[in-house]
């Protein structure tokens, strides 16, 4: 999935830092505090949940360490026992968003799993999938513990099963690029896959070079994006535009029509847009419109029977399957949930 020969170019401290923000919600706080970061041990009443709790533990589940990722140890809980059914009650005491516990020696035994399952010539991917398994394994046998767990329910496919989804994302020998606007470029970014593996990310800056100066109005500047990147880079497969604020919005958003309402009203610009993407745009707005109908008439979803319309009509758009139908869950629903979570909103 990645190539050895990768080439990373064309970021500054700004844009990638606004980049990993829309999926580490705080990240920019996160980074001034850290240097203020002490060795002290955490006020149950102290300032707004953040980071994690790794706590160890022995057999009988008794604390032998606890320590805060951002604030330091947390002296309080050594010694005590950890009630596992009770690990949200101790991410609440200790202003953490979530809690991972580990039995004693359960690091050394994932170790000596992935030693015996990885193969030399696994691709990075595989390793990680493996590095799952493994972890869910002794998740399963009591020596994990983490809380909350946003992959709890969400099988974990092989590397093949991936990159065919990737296939559908990004074809070999095209390039994927993502512009957020917040009034001047807030941040962006240009993949290209060549010979099977994603062998260029390239930022803001080299877009820069490549486009030379935007006239200011991104519903327009988008397609001097993408033609500019079809000629220093390749033929893009996907692009996508919007301004900061609406991604990170619908990132977060529970309801996948919401997706399909920004496009509709170009808020979001697709462009160029799969003809998979479409068709499963289309099946959200389906989906979405059958929701808000069955709120407005008393639980009677009208829309809902359209969807088998929708299903037939993309199968004759395209023989390809979604993303979601090739990993077995979707991974934007997951992706929302953990990010409404981790910033203390409400989700199903």
């Amino acid at each position: 999935m990645i190539s050895a020969e990768l080439r990373f170019e064309g970021f500054d401290a700004r844009s990638w830092t606004n980049l990993v923000s829309l999926f580490m919600p705080g990240l920019p706080d996160r980074l001034d505090r850290a240097a203020d970061a002490t060795d002290s041990p955490v006020a149950a009443s102290g300032p707004r949940p953040t980071g994690s709790v790794l706590v160890v533990v022995d057999e009988d589940d008794v604390v032998l360490a606890a320590t805060h990722t951002q604030r330091g140890r947390v002296r309080e809980l050594a010694g005590t026992a950890i009630d596992r059914e009770s690990l949200a009650t101790l991410a609440l005491s200790a202003g953490a968003h979530r809690v991972l516990v580990v039995r004693e020696g359960a690091m050394e035994e994932l170790a000596e799993q992935l030693g015996a399952r990885f193969r030399s010539d696994d691709t990075y991917l595989a390793q990680v999938l493996e590095l799952l398994r493994a972890a869910r394994e002794l998740e399963g046998a009591g020596d994990l513990a983490l809380w909350p767990n946003p992959i709890a329910n969400v099988p974990i496919p092989n590397a093949a099963t991936f990159d065919r989804a990737l296939d559908l994302v990004l074809p070999d020998g095209r390039a994927g690029v993502m512009v957020l606007w917040d009034g001047p470029v807030w941040t962006g970014v240009v993949l290209r896959r060549r010979n099977g593996a994603i062998d260029l990310v390239a930022g803001p800056d080299a877009l820069v070079r490549w486009t030379g100066p935007l006239g200011g109005d991104w519903r327009r500047d988008y397609r001097v994006v993408v033609d500019s990147v079809a000629r220093s880079v390749a033929p893009v497969h996907f692009g996508l535009f919007a301004e900061a604020p609406t991604i990170r919005t619908l990132l977060r958003a529970a309801d996948a029509g919401q997706w399909a309402q920004a496009v509709a009203v170009r808020n979001v610009v697709l462009s160029p847009m799969p003809r998979t993407v479409a068709a499963a745009l289309g099946a959200d707005a389906v989906r979405g419109l059958g929701r808000a109908s069955a709120r407005a008439l008393g639980g009677l979803d009208f829309a809902g029977a359209l969807l088998p319309l929708v299903r037939e009509v993309r199968a004759r758009v395209t023989h390809a399957s979604t993303v979601s139908e090739i990993l077995g869950f979707d991974p934007l629903a997951v992706l929302g949930a953990v990010l409404r979570r981790d910033e203390g909103e409400p989700h199903e």
